[in-house]
């Protein structure tokens, strides 16, 4: 164990107390300072449960009656969210709402921090928030109205988001920073706009209706039942599987096998048809077993991408090939894979005809395998062509990038009225709950002239 004037065993070259054993001191005071912050809340929020559900008629009158307001497809959020209402934004008989009704009948009886958490409590308003940003210790959100950021570290209230989740909730100050106070239902980047919408759209009617001015925040705290219901319904929507034919369609795979007397003669053949038939990364015609690709090269694809662009993404160096055809050639013979296309039978034809009789091929089995997919899934596979170093992470975004660059060219033409910035962050959000170890979409981003993610590891 290193002593306080020790050397750090971190290398750092300072003294263990300048280093290592302070920044754990400071650690351990933020890990005690948390905890403590935690377990007044805690003691705290069951206070005002208490209050509020014995001025509600006891505790089963409180606890029936809260989830009415909101859709049952909130599921397990309509218990929280019923509470939120009643402790924050509900206005009872008294004119007040339950933390102020709260305060003014029982605050006497609390001093010190539990006071100060409470008048926090009473004053803290409703919002709409964005995940935009990661730090080191956490995640930034920023107010959708007037783009304030909050650090928020991660916490028992604070899980690792996707990126541009959005939600209503309130901050609360904590520690440093902030955190989630009650409920907050992250969820789909559409919920933004939605949200900012409605909350338009009831401005005028609430503010005919009470005689003065109110904020976005007045009028989602008066229409808090709503507002989460909104939220639920958009991200059940894009939650909602694909479940009957008419969203399907089918799709063949196709194997072929045969017998060859001349792998290498074939191998040659084949890769003598350059533009056509390329060896894939990471195989040579000296090895028993190599796979040669039917591929076509989308240089001329990525001539709507300006030149500044395509520098950026190396794409003169870096050659990405559409890959209809798989073929491995081995000392046991030789089999072909591949979805049902034009190029496939090409291959199977040009197998067939001139190349057969000089390698001796000789057909031995064939297996079609319908596969029912999504009508909008696009089945394609891609190679990577280049003498740079690639990691794996980066070979798989840039296989990625053409169907990425095509979708969203796509999704512009369908969806005019949205930004290409807009576009991208519902596929980075989409692709993170699918799989958070997906590659990035810089390169798309890069290709498309936005600004790179934040949300980059």
């Amino acid at each position: 164990m290193a002593g306080r004037n020790d050397l750090c065993p971190c290398g750092s070259g300072k003294k263990y107390k300048q280093c290592c054993m302070l920044k754990q001191s400071e650690a351990q005071t933020l890990e005690a300072k948390s905890r403590r912050f935690f377990e007044r809340k805690q003691k705290l929020t069951n206070d005002l449960y208490t209050f509020v559900a014995q001025k509600q008629g006891g505790e089963w009158a409180f606890d029936h009656q809260k989830y009415k307001p909101f859709d049952s497809s909130l599921g397990y959020y309509r218990n929280g969210a019923g509470d939120m209402r009643a402790y924050f934004y509900q206005v009872y008989d008294s004119g007040l709402r339950g933390i102020e009704w709260f305060l003014e009948e029982r605050g006497q009886r609390y001093s010190g921090e539990d006071r100060e958490m409470l008048e926090r409590w009473r004053d803290m308003k409703l919002s709409c928030y964005k995940l935009v940003d990661r730090y080191e210790q956490g995640q930034i959100i920023e107010d959708i109205w007037s783009q304030a950021r909050y650090r928020m570290p991660y916490c028992e209230t604070m899980p690792k988001l996707p990126p541009w989740t959005v939600s209503i909730g309130m901050l609360e100050p904590y520690v440093e920073d902030w955190c989630i106070h009650g409920v907050f239902m992250w969820g789909h980047p559409d919920v933004e706009a939605a949200v900012m919408t409605r909350v338009e759209q009831l401005h005028d009617p609430i503010t005919q209706a009470s005689g003065y001015e109110l904020s976005p925040a007045d009028i989602l705290a008066a229409n808090y039942p709503e507002m989460l219901n909104l939220c639920s319904q958009i991200n059940s929507r894009q939650d909602k599987p694909l479940s009957t034919l008419k969203d399907m369609r089918e799709q063949t795979y196709v194997t072929r096998e045969y017998t060859c007397e001349r792998p290498e003669l074939l191998a040659d053949m084949l890769l003598e048809r350059k533009d056509e038939y390329i060896l894939s990364p990471g195989t040579g015609p000296t090895e028993n077993n190599i796979i040669i690709s039917r591929a076509e090269k989308l240089d001329k694809a990525w001539a709507a991408i300006p030149a500044d662009r395509r520098e950026r993404l190396g794409l003169d160096e870096i050659h990405v090939l559409e890959e209809f055809v798989n073929i491995q050639i081995g000392r046991q013979g030789v089999t072909v894979h591949g979805w049902q296309s034009a190029e496939l039978e090409a291959a199977l034809e040009l197998l067939e005809s001139e190349l057969s009789a000089a390698a001796g091929l000789i057909r031995v089995r064939e297996e079609r395998e319908a596969h029912q997919i999504p009508k909008d899934y696009i089945l394609k596979g891609y190679n990577i062509i280049t003498d740079k170093n690639l990691s794996e992470q980066e070979i798989a975004a840039y296989g990625n990038l053409p169907l990425l660059w095509q979708g969203v060219r796509d999704e512009q033409e369908k969806q005019p009225e949205d930004s290409t910035e807009m576009l991208v962050q519902r596929r980075e959000y989409e692709q993170y709950r699918r799989n958070p170890e997906f590659p990035n979409l810089n390169l798309l981003r890069i290709a498309l002239g936005l600004p790179e993610s934040p949300f980059t590891e």
